[in-house]
């Protein structure tokens, strides 16, 4: 892998850790916390390619795993990951593949801003049901239960979706680091 490449890697990985650092805000009658790292998430995805954004979670993950206190509220461990909402952290990865994939296909510019958008929100879908899948089955709860308690929570993703595809749009434009380290 290019030096660009590792670089971009590790800027992404500090990023996350950096989106982890700012407190989770509990809402009442939610069982999950709002956390700004699926921001991060978002942006990991829409931003770098997939096979780059794929590897900075992995990173990232494999950080978290090994109890360096990487997650929101500055949490880390196995018990996290394998706890109530490891579900929606264990699927990061998968979503920012998805994500990166997805946006490493729109070539049209009048179409890109839109592509992204859609993109991440799909991102998100994989997220959502990772997680609340994975939480219900953990707490012995209704899937449809906790599907709806998480609704406040993916609405506010959609907001976070619409301020990130801005950013990552006008970034991959203006960015040639970004633009030009296509090739691994």
């Amino acid at each position: 892998m290019k030096t660009k490449s590792l670089t971009l890697i590790s800027l992404f990985v500090a990023m996350m850790i950096a989106f982890g650092a700012l407190p989770a805000v509990a809402i009442p009658f939610i069982p999950v916390p709002f956390t700004f790292q699926m921001i991060g998430v978002m942006l990991v995805g829409s931003i770098l390619d997939a096979k780059k954004g794929l590897a900075a979670m992995l990173v990232f993950t494999a950080l978290a795993a090994a109890g360096v206190p990487v997650l929101s509220g500055y949490r880390g461990g196995l018990g996290v990951l394998l706890g109530p909402t490891g579900g929606y952290v264990l699927a990061w990865p998968l979503a920012v593949f998805v994500i990166g994939l997805l946006t490493d296909y729109i070539k049209i510019e009048k179409w890109m801003v839109f592509g992204h958008y859609l993109a991440i929100l799909v991102g998100i879908l994989i997220i959502y049901a990772i997680g609340v899948s994975w939480f219900a089955f953990y707490n012995h709860l209704s899937l449809l239960a906790v599907a709806e308690s998480n609704l406040i929570l993916f609405l506010l993703d959609l907001v976070k979706t619409v301020l990130c595809t801005v950013v990552a749009v006008q970034l991959k434009q203006r960015l040639s680091v970004i633009r030009k380290s296509k090739a691994v």
